[in-house]
């Protein structure tokens, strides 16, 4: 599908739940140039969730934040855009082994509405630079579904998991998911049963790989397991990729049997419906 054509039709949902700006590393606009661009695509209810990525391996991007300075420039944003567009403050938090920590007291030292737990990192090696030219692919891909469950298990100040299958996106080929189903199962059960969610993550489709993340049997597996608190973020890191494909998004998430999705203020969701 084209993509300057879908961000000109009207989106049938007003909001999106995984945003950056310039607070966050990889994220070249400012936060005005971010804010603005919201604005004007008539986004209603935005939630920031710029990275924060304790023991993030490499040196150039420490993903961190100035997070008094971002509280700050947050609540002052809100003010500005009050009555045109509600700004709700988050982060995306990597989680990695041995930083649970680190990680658990940043996100208690102030009072965000919403955290995205992210997996960017496996096993000390970032996701995005790793080599995966010579990479046994499934055996890869299941020991992450460990690495992740086992994370998951030990670390829960989160609220929602980001781009479940994010390895779709960098690994290079579309895997059977069949031979490591039984530990995506207890991923799924564990977030059903502690009240967490999932988003659709929409941010492949701009690197062109065209794949949902979570994969389709990922998501309509959380809906059968019984999970119903479903974000849609477009992981925008420049203006242009708000809310990316959400039209499709919808629908998607409508074949799978979903009919609420979830904002968040101050960690809680609130259904709305598709």
């Amino acid at each position: 599908m084209d993509t300057i054509l879908t961000q000109k039709n009207k989106c049938m949902i007003d909001i999106d739940f995984h945003t950056h700006t310039g607070f966050s590393d990889d994220c070249d606009c400012t936060v005005e140039e971010m804010l603005e661009g919201a604005a004007a695509r008539g986004i209603k209810i935005l939630a920031v969730t710029d990275h924060f990525d304790p023991g993030y391996p490499d040196p150039e991007f420490p993903f961190t934040i100035d997070f008094h300075e971002y509280q700050e420039t947050m609540s002052a944003a809100r003010e500005k855009y009050r009555g045109t567009m509600e700004i709700l403050t988050g982060l995306e938090v990597g989680i990695m082994e041995g930083q649970f920590d680190a990680a658990n007291s940043v996100i208690n030292a102030y009072p965000y509405d919403f955290i995205i737990g992210s997996f960017h990192c496996h096993r000390g090696n970032d996701l995005y630079t790793f080599d995966y030219t010579d990479v046994d692919g499934p055996a890869m891909l299941e020991d992450f579904y460990t690495y992740m469950y086992d994370c998951l298990k030990a670390f829960d100040n989160y609220d929602i998991v980001g781009h479940f299958s994010i390895l779709d996106r960098y690994i290079g080929k579309l895997y059977d998911y069949s031979p490591f189903e039984d530990v995506i199962d207890e991923i799924l059960k564990l977030l059903v049963q502690s009240g967490k969610g999932i988003e659709i993550n929409t941010s492949s489709f701009k690197y062109g790989t065209g794949t949902w993340l979570p994969r389709e049997s990922i998501l309509r597996r959380y809906k059968e397991l019984g999970g119903e608190i479903l974000t849609f973020g477009s992981d925008a890191h420049n203006p242009e990729h708000y809310q990316l494909h959400f039209n499709d998004a919808v629908e998607f998430a409508r074949e799978l049997g979903f009919r609420y999705h979830c904002i968040f203020r101050k960690r809680k969701p609130e259904f709305l419906p598709l």
